[in-house]
């Protein structure tokens, strides 16, 4: 007989001392995402709440963060963590297949959190203007008078 209430003093101990474990994890938990900060992240509604990254270090991309910061925007040149919300400058080339072989340019502002285009100019290469200066001209009026 004594033999059986050790099994089961043994086997109760180990069912409470799980249980206590259990416990405590829970409120660990507990403690530890009741005292997190709030990740809620809301987007400006405006192109003018962002800070712009521009890392081109070609002629356009320099161009069109000159016009940038000269229509009052912020714009860096370095990735940096922990800032407000930041727009990146992405820009490509596409040229058609078709007998006239048209090629565009596409300026794309992404958000660097969500990757939701905030801005965006398409238009053909030839009708930006002849200079980088002149692309980077008609790209920074573009992308100042989009809408929200």
């Amino acid at each position: 007989m004594r033999r059986g209430t050790t099994r089961r003093r043994y086997g109760v101990r180990g069912s409470v001392a799980a249980l206590r474990l259990a416990q405590r994890c829970i409120v660990a938990s507990y403690v530890v995402v009741s005292c997190a900060p709030p990740t809620r992240y809301e987007q400006p509604s405006a192109l003018r709440g962002y800070e712009i990254l521009i890392t081109d270090r070609d002629s356009l991309g320099q161009g069109i963060a000159a016009g940038l910061e000269h229509r009052g925007f912020k714009v860096r040149r370095h990735l940096r963590g922990g800032s407000g919300p930041t727009a990146y400058l992405l820009t490509f080339t596409f040229r058609e297949v078709d007998t006239l072989g048209v090629t565009w340019l596409h300026v794309r502002l992404a958000d660097t959190r969500t990757g939701t285009i905030v801005a965006a100019v398409s238009a053909p290469l030839d009708s930006l203007g002849a200079t980088t200066p002149d692309q980077a001209r008609a790209i920074v009026d573009s992308l100042a008078a989009s809408p929200p």
